[in-house]
């Protein structure tokens, strides 16, 4: 049975909904409906105007470690574009980019890269009224092992700092 791409949670007493969905086929993943992939500079377009309350987080690090440092420029500028339309349409909308994790031990990627991929993306959002979720210093800091998908103590410091921004009461 093939995992759901796009999965979504609701809270109907605290009126809101979370939508999760991956942004393409990762190297190691063997199944997936590629029609159900869908870029995140189309997911962003698709959101329309005036949500108050609108969050958007944005992770596009690890699975573009095996790709072409110019592939992943032209992919965070398209993001970005996207993201500067969004920002019109919703003013009052938080966008967060999350950092990349250290951790990265696999015989395609490594640290190295995944510094490398994260320096690009800080650049490529400075000056944006975006937040940048730097889970890079958490995780290379943290007494947990490092691994790709971070244990639960780095994911709950991870949405702390978030919602510090979100709701900072």
């Amino acid at each position: 049975m093939k995992p759901p791409v796009t999965q979504l949670a609701i809270d109907p007493t605290h009126t809101f909904a979370v939508q999760w969905q991956v942004h393409q086929k990762p190297v190691t993943m063997q199944y997936s409906d590629k029609e159900q992939l869908h870029y995140i500079a189309n997911e962003l377009d698709r959101i329309g105007g005036s949500k108050e309350g609108l969050v958007v987080v944005i992770n596009c690090l690890a699975h573009f470690v095996s790709s072409p440092i110019r592939f992943y420029i032209r992919r965070l500028r398209t993001i970005r574009e996207s993201v500067l339309r969004l920002m019109k349409r919703n003013p009052l909308a938080k966008v967060f980019i999350k950092s990349g994790n250290t951790g990265y031990l696999y015989t395609h990627g490594s640290d190295w890269l995944s510094l490398q991929l994260d320096t690009v993306m800080r650049a490529m959002f400075f000056g944006l009224p975006v937040t940048i979720l730097d889970a890079w210093q958490m995780t290379s800091c943290h007494y947990e092992p490092h691994y790709l998908h971070p244990g639960p103590i780095i994911i709950k410091n991870e949405v702390d700092l978030m919602l510090s921004f979100i709701c900072p009461k």
